[in-house]
């Protein structure tokens, strides 16, 4: 038996009747609270604003569709807020509600449908029909007829037309057409329905977040079906929760086109998946594709990809991509990005980028355009952190030049250096990482610890200079210091005979004996400046 709103009033009765408990909460409902608006020449920003405060709400939307800017004179006494955004908009917006969020959506046009045939059973019902648009009656394509509760979702042809069979009905179907700048349209259809549990529990509603931008990423696009693509627009936040998902491609999963509308709490994919999300474990053979968030643990061969956040243990052969935040574990073989504030621990082969570093970066490279936390790796540019060029000499090198990069927190320097003395040859190369302790506007701490193999007119020789530097740096202009202070070191040399026109590190001085017949010890220091 089909049913349908525009064809068969009668049966209105009867669903109320069926569904008399909703329709109670409905009444209560946040479109349904009553306030009154008053307000005379004011950006419609702040008058959105005003009617969230006085209605205990939120609004979510896209900045971009909604002309806050713009000035409006608007009054109403004791109106429901659906009937307020009607008449504020124009009737040019649709809202849906969720938790304590009103979600608005341009939908300035109309659809209609015009229902070809619908016939079944509980074990599979098959509804066809055409889509049109209510005002010009031209046929409507690619509009997504959806029926959330099942999460089964088709298309319609260039023609309008659409065929959706449904299965494993325990309740009445309500079959909802959607498609970009109309308001949805929902139809009814009620069948003989025997009440048992379902092979799988799938929960459907609006969310109040942005659902990402994962469409817009060049490899995502090349990797996700267009009728995928094209179900994102018209869908947006409607999304839905489910136990499992199984996919050999993006385009061939359990899903089918609904997929990237479903978060998953387990999702395995062979070659590789796309969903909306996942909220419990996702292992991908090459690569994962999650619309939104991550949350929980996500494995792939090559790549994975989330347009949201993510939180937990992302792990990936050679490369992460975050549009969103991210807290936990980054792990991969190549690079990893974060879009958002990055937390926890990232580290990859190579490069690590994040917009704002609040936790621990490792890798070759580590890009951060802010960071309150820790990067170490050989190069660290961080745009509020500092690039420093440090030009000094000591007891041991007549010149030294050091490239120091990073933040307060931690440091890491690039180091060379040289001897000038003709008869006492010596070239180095080492790192270091140190930390900077603000004492004042003018003075500051940099302890530093460091490792510098040392040439000596023979690359057998392993000669290593280990130094520890407590140098104290005094600002004389914005980019100018001057560096001094102590230092201990720890040298360890298997070089047996000196080599002719180079320095004699082992007879040495001022050293002391260690333990170990090749380790020597000594006091030193070290003088200079540092620039930027």
């Amino acid at each position: 038996m089909k049913f349908s709103f525009y064809h068969l009033p009668f049966f209105f009765l009867l669903l109320t009747t069926l569904t008399g408990l909703h329709l109670t909460a409905t009444a209560q409902s946040l479109l349904h609270r009553t306030i009154s608006v008053r307000s005379q020449n004011q950006p419609l920003g702040k008058v959105m604003t005003q009617i969230e405060e006085k209605a205990g709400l939120l609004f979510s939307y896209q900045s971009k569709i909604i002309p806050q800017d713009s000035l409006v004179n608007f009054q109403c006494t004791e109106l429901s807020i659906n009937e307020v955004l009607d008449k504020l908009l124009d009737e040019r917006y649709d809202y849906s509600e969720t938790r304590n969020f009103i979600i608005l959506r341009y939908a300035p046009k109309r659809l209609s449908l015009v229902l070809d045939k619908a016939w079944g059973d509980q074990e599979k019902y098959t509804i066809k029909g055409y889509v049109i648009d209510e005002h010009t009656r031209q046929k409507i394509r690619d509009a997504s007829v959806y029926e959330r509760n099942l999460a089964q979702a088709t298309l319609t042809d260039e023609n309008g037309y659409f065929e959706i069979s449904l299965s494993h009905i325990n309740q009445p179907i309500a079959l909802r057409i959607s498609k970009e700048n109309y308001k949805e349209l929902t139809t009814y259809y009620l069948l003989e329905v025997k009440i048992q549990p379902s092979g799988k529990t799938i929960r459907t509603e609006e969310i109040s977040e942005d659902p990402g931008d994962l469409i817009t990423n060049g490899l995502a696009q090349f990797l996700i079906s267009s009728k995928q693509r094209i179900h994102a627009l018209n869908l947006g936040n409607m999304i839905s929760t489910a136990p499992y998902q199984a996919s050999l491609t993006p385009a061939i999963n359990t899903h089918g086109n609904f997929s990237g509308q479903i978060v998953n709490e387990i999702s395995l994919n062979v070659i590789g998946g796309y969903s909306a999300g996942v909220d419990g474990v996702e292992v991908g053979g090459i690569f994962n594709l999650n619309k939104m968030n991550m949350r929980g643990v996500q494995l792939a061969g090559i790549f994975n990809i989330n347009g949201g956040k993510a939180d937990g243990l992302q792990l990936a052969g050679v490369y992460n991509d975050v549009k969103g935040s991210r807290t936990g574990v980054q792990l991969a073989g190549i690079f990893n990005t974060v879009h958002g504030k990055s937390s926890g621990l990232q580290m990859s082969g190579i490069l690590n980028q994040a917009d704002q570093l609040s936790g621990f970066q490792f890798g070759l490279i580590n890009v951060a355009h802010s960071s309150t936390g820790y990067s170490l790796g050989l190069l660290n540019l961080i745009s509020n952190g500092f690039q420093r060029i440090n030009i000094s000499t000591n007891e041991t090198t007549t010149l030294n030049l050091a490239l120091k990069t990073g933040n307060n927190n931690l440091y890491t320097s690039l180091l060379g250096g040289m001897n000038l003395k003709k008869e006492e040859k010596q070239y180095l190369f080492g790192a270091g990482l140190g930390k900077v302790i603000n004492m004042g506007k003018m003075l500051s701490l940099s302890p530093e610890l460091s490792c510098r193999y040392l040439y000596l007119g023979n690359w057998k020789d392993i000669n290593l200079l280990n130094r520890f530097d407590l140098d104290l740096n005094f600002r004389l202009t914005n980019g100018l210091r001057i560096t001094t202070g102590p230092s201990l070191n720890i040298y360890y040399s298997d070089q047996v005979a000196l080599n002719p026109g180079y320095a004699d590190m082992i007879q040495r001085k001022d050293q002391f004996n260690l333990s170990n017949p090749k380790l020597k010890g000594w006091i030193g220091w070290t003088a200079g400046f540092t620039i930027f």
